[in-house]
């Protein structure tokens, strides 16, 4: 009777050991979202690419300064006059839904209709992160931190640690 119990012991131990290589302690991966807004006109409907890899254009909304509200280039809406929206100018933006990335270095590419381009070199964790490109400030900002963007140029984004 020892024996058996000994035999039904060590073939508990030796399962429980192979379930557990075999993924019983995987740990798993924050996800990590990334939003990407584009205040002004030269990159409103740019095409996105990431290490390469094309995510498509940003969906571009135009203000007019008559009220006309056109996405993508299709009138959408006119704002009653009054508007806090209305301005004296166009105003330009772009958006683009959330993206997964997994964490790590990654290369955005922001290629503007025009052939105007600007690459991001960022170290990403994980979370959520918003990534605003601002025309009239030439300012990149990363979650709270704001980086100068000149197109053309590539810019670094090294978020801080301990945020």
């Amino acid at each position: 009777m020892d024996k058996r119990r000994i035999f039904a012991t060590i073939c508990c131990i030796l399962a429980y050991t192979v379930l557990i290589f075999l993924g019983g302690c995987k740990s798993k991966e924050e996800p990590v979202q990334l939003t990407v807004n584009i205040e002004g006109q030269n990159f409103s409907n740019a095409e996105l690419s990431i290490d390469g890899k094309s995510l498509g254009r940003l969906t571009q909304t135009v203000i007019k300064s008559n009220g006309e509200l056109y996405i993508d280039g299709v009138l959408s809406a006119t704002l009653p006059p009054g508007s806090p929206q209305r301005t004296e100018e166009d105003v330009y933006s772009g958006a683009l839904d959330s993206i997964r990335l997994k964490q790590g270095d990654h290369t955005i590419t922001l290629l503007a209709s025009e052939g105007e381009s600007f690459q991001i070199a960022a170290t990403v964790s994980p979370g959520y992160h918003l990534m605003t490109y601002s025309q009239e400030k030439g300012t990149i900002k990363w979650d709270n931190e704001t980086f100068k963007a000149i197109p053309g140029e590539t810019i670094t984004v090294k978020p801080k640690t301990g945020k």
